[in-house]
C-alpha cells in the first residue's frame, strides 16, 4: 500500500547535491501527500533560490517514479527558517573531518609535495592513456552538465603538449593575476579554464619541455590558480602513463578518476594500463566511459556500431570498475567543439553519465565544509 512511510523511505535514497547526507535526515522533506497515486511532496532549501534546487527536484522525481503505484509526482520547495539553518550548519561543522584543516601541502615521497585541496570539493582526473578516445570532450561535456545542473565548476587542462580544452570552451583571454593568484578565464556558462594554451603568446607555439618543467608547470597551473570554490575541479590529462599523468596522480589530491576508452580492442588494451596505473597510485577510480560507441543514422535512427560492437561494459567488469555509460559518435560534436560552443551540446546519454558520476563521487567522496551554496547566498546579499 502507497503511504507516507513508502514515500519516506524512497526519499532516504536522495542526497542533498552538496552536503551528501539524505534529505531525510536533514530535515528537508516537510509535506507529503497521496492521493491515487499521485505523490506531492515539499523540501525545504537551505537557501532559498539555491542554485541546485533544479537539480534537487530531479532527483525527487526519479526516486519517486520508481516506487510501485507512484503515478506523478509534484515537487514544491520552500526554504528552512533562519534558525534551521544554525542548527543544520551547527551539525555539519560536527562532522566535518578534523584532517580538513590540517596543512595544505604533505609529502607524499622523496622529492614529491602532494598539494592541498583549498576550496576545492572534488577534484576529478579523466584519464585514457590511449590518445584519440575523446578525453577533452568527455572533460567538458561533464564540466558543461555539471554546470547546467547548479554546481559550480573548474576545468584544468593537464594535457600540455596538446591542450584542447581552451578551444572548445572558446576562451582566448590571458589570464590576469589577482590577490589570491592567477585568475582562471570562465566561459559563457561560468566554468573556470586554465590552460598553457591561455598564457603563450600564440597558441600555435609547440610545447616542448623535458619532464621536470612539465611537471612543474601543471603543479603551477593548479597551486598558482585562484580557484575560488568549486564543487568539481576536473583536470584533463595527456595521454600516456608518464611524467603528466604521474605528477597529477603524485602532487593533485584527487578524489576520483575517470577512464574513457572506445570500442577498439587497441584502446582498450592501453587503458588498461591507465587503470593500472591508477591502482598503482591509489586513486579510487570512479567509473569508465566508452566514447564513440555508436552512431544513430541522421536518415533512418539506426544504431550503427563503426568501430565495432561496444566493450565498456565488458572491460569495466573485467577491471573490477564502475561502468558509467556509453557515448554516442555524433558529428555535431566536432562542429560545437570547432566553434567553442561545446556547452551547448545536449544528450540523454550525456545526462544519464552524469548523473552516474554524481551517484559514485556521492558515495566516495567525503564532503568538505559547508556547503559552496550558503557562501555564494551570503555574498549576493
Amino acid at each position: 500500500m502507497l503511504d507516507k512511510n513508502t514515500i519516506t523511505e524512497g526519499l532516504r535514497g536522495v542526497l542533498d547535491p552538496e552536503i551528501g547526507l539524505n534529505i531525510v535526515d536533514l530535515n528537508m522533506v516537510r509535506d507529503i501527500s497521496i492521493r491515487n497515486g499521485d505523490v506531492q511532496v515539499t523540501i525545504a532549501l537551505t537557501v532559498a533560490h539555491c542554485p541546485l534546487a533544479k537539480t534537487l527536484q530531479t532527483d525527487v522525481e526519479k526516486a519517486l517514479k520508481g516506487i510501485a503505484g507512484v503515478t506523478s509526482v509534484k515537487v514544491d520547495t520552500t526554504a528552512m527558517s533562519k534558525k534551521e539553518l544554525e542548527e543544520l550548519r551547527v551539525k555539519l561543522q560536527a562532522r566535518t573531518s578534523p584532517n580538513t584543516s590540517g596543512p595544505e601541502r604533505a609529502n607524499v615521497g622523496q622529492g614529491i609535495e602532494r598539494l592541498g585541496k583549498r576550496r576545492v570539493r572534488n577534484i576529478i582526473a579523466i584519464v585514457s592513456g590511449k590518445g584519440g578516445v575523446g578525453k577533452s570532450f568527455v572533460t567538458s561535456f561533464l564540466a558543461s552538465e555539471l554546470r547546467r545542473e547548479g554546481y559550480e565548476v573548474g576545468v584544468l587542462d593537464a594535457d600540455l603538449t596538446g591542450p584542447s580544452i581552451a578551444k572548445v570552451f572558446g576562451v582566448q583571454e590571458r589570464p590576469t593575476k589577482g590577490p589570491g593568484g592567477i585568475i582562471p578565464i570562465s566561459t559563457k556558462t561560468g566554468i573556470k579554464v586554465m590552460s598553457i594554451n591561455l598564457i603563450l603568446d600564440d597558441p600555435n607555439t609547440p610545447v616542448i619541455w623535458r619532464g621536470p618543467i612539465v611537471n612543474s608547470v601543471i603543479r603551477q597551473l593548479y597551486w598558482d590558480v585562484d580557484w575560488g570554490d568549486l564543487h568539481y575541479l576536473l583536470v584533463d590529462l595527456a595521454p600516456g602513463t608518464s611524467d603528466a599523468p604521474l605528477t597529477v596522480f603524485q602532487s593533485l589530491p584527487l578524489d576520483g578518476v575517470i577512464v574513457v576508452s572506445s570500442p577498439q580492442d587497441l584502446a582498450a588494451m592501453i587503458v588498461t594500463k591507465a587503470v593500472n596505473m591508477a591502482k598503482k597510485m591509489d586513486a579510487p577510480i570512479l567509473g569508465l566511459v566508452e566514447n564513440m560507441a555508436y552512431l544513430n543514422c541522421p536518415h533512418c535512427g539506426e544504431r550503427v556500431n563503426v568501430f565495432g560492437e561496444p566493450k565498456g561494459e565488458g572491460l569495466a567488469s573485467s577491471l573490477g570498475i564502475s561502468f558509467l555509460g556509453l557515448v554516442p559518435l555524433d558529428p555535431e560534436i566536432a562542429t560545437l567543439s570547432d566553434q567553442g560552443r561545446i556547452e551547448e551540446y545536449r544528450s540523454a546519454a550525456l545526462d544519464a553519465i552524469t548523473g552516474q558520476l554524481r551517484s559514485v563521487a556521492a558515495k566516495r567522496i567525503e564532503q568538505l565544509g559547508l556547503p559552496i551554496a550558503w557562501t555564494l547566498a551570503t555574498e549576493q546579499r
